[in-house]
């Protein structure tokens, strides 16, 4: 994001001139700038407890300085600074204060970009955004939709020069950087755009970043929304879309909220009943009988809408042979896969399985 990048600047020039260990932290522990590079992405659980509430400045934990500081008055962030003597403490507070003046500075002059960041992750009250969309000639009422793109690891940076290629900042598009895993397309909707064609660019963007990139990532798709005001709000249903998605859909990296309806449903069963369940319906008998050729084959079953005959031809198996594997299920587990309810339970108990697995 853009002020990290900053603030990044900051200790660059810093370290050229003063030998100290320093570290920037967001109000998760992330570092997000350091006078080691290496240090940038790990965490430090010290200042969780610090993060929320009126507590003090100043802390010590673990033989550094902590600073509490704000770049405004809804991004807050810490300095951290090896030692805890009067001279450390000096540094950090002179630190902060060269921090606080330069990222003033520059507040006013953000670019699109990290505008839109705010917007997104609700970091701006309601005067502000009126103010700088009307100061960035932002369209209010064109629909929107958030692509989320969440990289496995620290590659955020590389994904984002790759997309960018592809969505340039001259057009409608708005790829917005968030942090050291998360980027974000704001696309702009046409009239003509359909459900199935989104669910078809998110993959394209999957497949892409994969193949000039060898990175591998999540695309969660939230909901369209006609008003800026609300694009928050597509931006958090893209990110649960990656959540509920990377528990009942394993063999998928693309996930879009709106089609995640049963899925976000089981998300909020308790883990306690997801347990008591998966007891009950998967003893050492039942795992025996769930072997890889047998998910494979109820799977492919489910896909196509419990037809037998399709079912058959795609696994290259006699009908005869499928009859035999559902029968055997039904034996085992009192559960007729032909039947829509019996079919219904066993997806669902299935699901419920999978999350407890995840999760626990």
């Amino acid at each position: 994001m853009l002020t990290e990048r900053r603030m990044q600047k900051i200790i660059d020039k810093l370290i050229k001139n003063v030998q100290i260990d320093m570290d920037v932290l967001d109000t998760n522990g992330l570092i997000v700038a350091s006078s080691d590079a290496a240090r940038v992405g790990e965490l430090d659980p010290a200042v969780k407890e610090f993060a929320i509430g009126d507590n003090d400045a100043i802390f010590i934990d673990n033989n550094r300085t902590y600073t509490k500081f704000a770049v405004d008055k809804n991004m807050t962030y810490f300095l951290s600074v090896e030692g805890t003597n009067r001279v450390s403490r000096n540094y950090s507070m002179l630190i902060v204060s060269m921090m606080d003046a330069y990222l003033k500075s520059n507040y006013q002059r953000l670019d699109k970009e990290e505008v839109m960041r705010r917007i997104l992750l609700g970091q701006l009250g309601e005067l502000d955004l009126q103010e700088l969309v009307r100061d960035y000639k932002l369209e209010l009422g064109l629909p929107r939709v958030v692509f989320l793109i969440r990289t496995f690891g620290m590659e955020a940076e590389a994904a984002y020069q790759i997309l960018i290629k592809a969505f340039p900042r001259n057009q409608c598009d708005i790829l917005v950087p968030i942090d050291g895993m998360t980027v974000c397309l704001v696309k702009a909707m046409t009239e003509d755009m359909e459900p199935d064609e989104l669910m078809q660019l998110g993959s394209a963007i999957e497949e892409t970043i994969e193949n000039e990139a060898m990175i591998k990532a999540y695309i969660g798709i939230g909901n369209v929304r006609d008003n800026l005001f609300k694009l928050g709000e597509s931006y958090n249903e893209a990110e649960n879309a990656i959540a509920v998605g990377k528990i009942f859909s394993i063999n998928n990296r693309t996930f879009r909220y709106d089609s995640l309806l049963l899925e976000r449903f089981l998300h909020k069963v308790p883990l306690e009943l997801c347990e008591q369940y998966s007891k009950i319906m998967f003893t050492k008998e039942y795992k025996k009988l769930l072997n890889e050729e047998m998910i494979t084959t109820i799977d492919k079953f489910f896909e196509n809408s419990l037809n037998l005959s399709e079912t058959a031809r795609q696994l290259f198996i006699h009908r005869n042979t499928l009859v035999y594997r559902l029968d055997k299920v039904q034996r085992v587990m009192g559960l007729d896969l032909r039947n829509f309810h019996d079919a219904v339970t066993f997806k669902i108990m299935m699901m419920l399985m999978d999350r407890y697995m995840q999760e626990c």
